[in-house]
């Protein structure tokens, strides 16, 4: 996945993670890419914020960065249903 159409993807999840839940002011999000044993990782952070809340949640590593960040903002919406 080339860096444009992972930024697409970011930018894609987000609008939809705030079109569901309007309440969220912010939303901002970094990829972590890192080797382990000679293969690539890839990992989502997030960080939430509506009034009066901030939710931090750091995703899981994949060895896909597509993966990474569909596991993350299905993470995010599950902390945000409670």
């Amino acid at each position: 996945m080339d860096i444009d159409s992972v930024q697409a993807r970011i930018e894609h999840e987000s609008a939809e993670l705030r079109a569901h839940y309007p309440h969220i002011t912010g939303c901002h999000s970094a990829l972590i890419q890192w080797n382990d044993a000679g293969r690539k990782r890839y990992s989502l952070s997030l960080d939430i914020r509506w009034p009066q809340h901030q939710t931090l949640m750091n995703g899981e590593a994949m060895e896909d960065a597509g993966a990474a960040i569909a596991a993350a903002f299905s993470r995010a919406r599950q902390s945000i249903r409670g």
